[in-house]
């Protein structure tokens, strides 16, 4: 009985999930076997490896495939043990909100809720920040040219990008198994 490389599930969004590894387990021909392993699965479209980092990116058909029904596929084919993480994809502690965090939650959800209203739904929260750290990034790139600023263009692109994707995606939550038992694994 081979043992099975144990891997632990880092971020996940729909159709793309990051699995970190021990180094170790990308040496050699070892990657280039588990890579072809892995994109033979049914809905598996890409596998990106970083052997230096131990770390894995999969992507898969999210129209076919769930986190958790990918991992089962690789614990099922026995490429690796896969632990996803014990709370959420991101490594925050779930703890309940202070006063202070709820009272600006509500009033950015009134917020956004008028400006939903006053636009017939059209604009929100969600699409003006990045929309307006879009156009700052503009206003940036044409006033000065080629000129690295306090906040240059790119920095404000970046932001306006990341705020967007952020705040405009689904998150998968998978549940952790403590023990990857023989019974689940094939």
């Amino acid at each position: 009985m081979v043992d099975l490389e144990r891997g632990r599930v880092a971020h996940a969004v729909p159709g793309r999930v990051r699995i970190k590894l021990d180094p170790r387990a990308l040496a050699d021909e070892r990657a280039a076997s588990l890579q072809r392993a892995l994109l033979a699965l049914p809905d598996v479209e890409e596998i990106r490896m970083t052997p230096r980092t131990g770390s894995i990116v999969v992507v898969y058909d999210q129209d076919a495939l769930d986190t958790r029904g990918l991992i089962t596929r690789v614990r099922q084919a026995r490429l690796l043990a896969i632990d996803p993480p014990l709370d959420d994809l991101y490594g925050v502690q779930q703890v309940p909100l202070s006063d202070t965090a709820r009272g600006i939650r509500r009033t950015f959800s009134e917020v956004n809720g008028r400006l939903s209203e006053i636009t017939n739904r059209r604009w929100d929260l969600r699409s003006v920040v990045p929309f307006a750290l879009g156009a700052l990034a503009l206003r940036q790139l044409v006033a000065n040219p080629g000129i690295i600023g306090t906040a240059p263009w790119y920095v404000l692109a970046w932001y306006a990008f990341d705020s967007f994707w952020k705040l405009n995606q689904d998150h998968v939550v998978v549940e952790r198994s403590d023990d990857v038992s023989e019974e689940e694994v094939e």
